[in-house]
């Protein structure tokens, strides 16, 4: 399965992208915005990339390698996954630090919605942010996902809890922000 959008391929990752992704997912940067293991190793990149893939052969949905659609430069990683209520799905991202701020990742979080909404026929889609990190919940706006509850999560060590921000965005809200913003693209 691959998505692509118009600066972006997204891909279930293979074992050929383990240093990359271990290049970016080890920088401090990523971790201290994210409830990722620091120092992230190859193990953790194999792990993820193992996790990942039973869950696309199980549910038909997984996470993405994103790269560049020019020079397939790998970039970050998102993904989608079922959540235990029917027609309903979480997802979650990180990105190189050298591309903040560029919109890399609201346009492959977009691309994951209407992965969600148009071929998985899912209701809603959610996803979780630190307090800490309100870019990634600008990301999630810019969107089209709401606030929805402050929330507690686990710190990467298990130990302790975490202030964060669960946001969501359902197939109606998306299907109207999305005609809405293709409007232009649309015959009359």
């Amino acid at each position: 399965m691959k998505l692509e959008t118009a600066r972006l391929l997204l891909k279930p990752p293979t074992e050929e992208d383990i240093d990359a992704i271990t290049a970016v997912a080890s920088d401090w940067r990523v971790a201290e915005m994210t409830l990722m293991p620091h120092p992230y190793c190859a193990d953790d990149a194999r792990a993820w990339i193992q996790g990942t893939g039973l869950r696309w052969q199980e549910h038909g949905m997984g996470g993405f390698a994103v790269f560049t659609r020019h020079g397939l430069a790998f970039i970050g990683a998102i993904g989608i996954r079922p959540t235990l209520i029917p027609g309903h799905a979480s997802t979650g991202y990180w990105f190189c630090p050298s591309i903040w701020g560029r919109g890399f990742a609201t346009e492959a979080l977009r691309e994951i919605f209407r992965f969600g909404f148009e071929v998985k026929n899912l209701d809603r889609i959610e996803a979780e942010h630190l307090a800490i990190n309100p870019a990634s919940g600008r990301v999630m706006e810019k969107a089209g996902m709401r606030e929805h509850v402050k929330v507690d999560l686990i710190d990467r060590d298990g130990e302790r809890l975490v202030p964060g921000i669960r946001r969501y965005i359902h197939a109606e809200e998306w299907r109207s922000s999305f005609l809405k913003s293709n409007a232009d693209l649309v015959p009359t």
